[in-house]
């Protein structure tokens, strides 16, 4: 009886590494999802770079040397002081600034990404450091996911690395085996994958205790502060409608704190995930917190498959071979009559 028991957890444990060992190895997992995701995370840090380019002296520049006591509580090393600096003029600023912008659109094109990631990285944490009280969680979600995606493969799709891949004798240039290159992308998926397991399971906790979100009125009180409401009057439609409310702030806290185990069946893999971006698009339009939420829906699309993503492309190629064609000039000038 002792020694079939064993046996049976000896086979079960060697069929789960076999599995692992497999999935690890076989194939670099997520590629469009994660080309999605570099493709998002370059448009939310340039989005943010623009909207505050009027302000930057002010948020980060020279403007804002009343914040040096701060920059002890978040205390950054090298190599995150190497690029902006509390003493930087306002010229060099503003050209590090530009300089940030053009890594950011280099990243959303995919254009030598494997040198690009890390670059953006430091230049964003570089500039995120000079005031804390700016940053919010969105913030601090691209900088951990870009340490991610530094080992990933965010080119594989959608890239101009890509199209230069493709072209006919393509020498990568440092060549690495097959098997190490593979390892590290799945590795940093499964990084990703747990970032958001984290994130969202920690968040759904931390309202489950909270005797507002059990009574299902969680959604109201966010609603009603006036800094985070662009349109209050969109606000107002929304926490003064009781069933919605209620129907919100349930569904939020059960998908968030059940989130993994929803991914692991198609069926709940869609509603959860639909759940999840509607839940991010709300936050963008009813909190103005466009960045936080485009950085959050980056990071979910790499639980759509690869699969899902060939379908979209395919139906989207149909689509486009369907649509009629315009006519030609001779066709809709009428005939000369002899």
């Amino acid at each position: 009886m002792i020694g079939d028991a064993i046996r049976f957890v000896t086979r079960t444990v060697g069929r789960t590494v076999d599995a692992g060992e497999q999935w690890l190895f076989d194939g670099k997992k997520a590629t469009y999802g994660l080309a999605a995701m570099r493709i998002l995370i370059g448009v939310a840090i340039l989005g943010s770079l623009i909207v505050n380019f009027t302000n930057r002296h002010y948020v980060w520049g020279p403007g804002a040397r009343w914040l040096t006591p701060w920059l002890t509580v978040d205390e950054y090393g090298a190599p995150f002081t190497w690029v902006f600096a509390q003493d930087d003029g306002t010229a060099v600023f503003t050209l590090k600034y530009l300089l940030l912008a053009a890594l950011a659109v280099a990243f959303t094109l995919g254009w030598r990404t494997r040198v690009v990631t890390p670059l953006l990285m430091i230049a964003i944490a570089s500039l995120m450091r000079l005031n804390p009280l700016a940053d919010d969680a969105g913030d601090n979600i691209v900088r951990i996911m870009l340490l991610f995606l530094c080992f990933a493969d965010t080119s594989m799709r959608w890239s101009l690395d890509a199209r230069r891949r493709a072209r006919p004798g393509y020498r990568p240039l440092v060549p690495l085996p097959p098997w190490v290159g593979t390892l590290f992308h799945n590795v940093a998926l499964m990084a990703v994958a747990t970032q958001v397991f984290m994130v969202y399971m920690t968040s759904g906790l931390s309202k489950v205790q909270g005797s507002m979100w059990q009574e299902g009125v969680g959604l109201y009180y966010p609603l009603r502060i006036g800094q985070y409401a662009p349109w209050p009057g969109l606000n107002e439609l929304v926490y003064t409608n009781g069933v919605f409310v209620t129907i919100g702030s349930y569904v939020t806290v059960f998908v968030q704190v059940l989130f993994p185990l929803l991914l692991l069946r198609r069926g709940t893999r869609v509603l959860a995930l639909l759940a999840i971006f509607a839940m991010h698009v709300g936050i963008a339009i009813t909190m103005a917190l466009p960045w936080f939420s485009l950085a959050m829906i980056a990071a979910d699309m790499v639980f759509i498959r690869d699969d899902t993503y060939r379908a979209a492309i395919r139906w989207a190629r149909r689509s486009r071979q369907k649509q009629p064609a315009e006519p030609s000039p001779a066709e809709t000038e009428p005939a000369e009559v002899p």
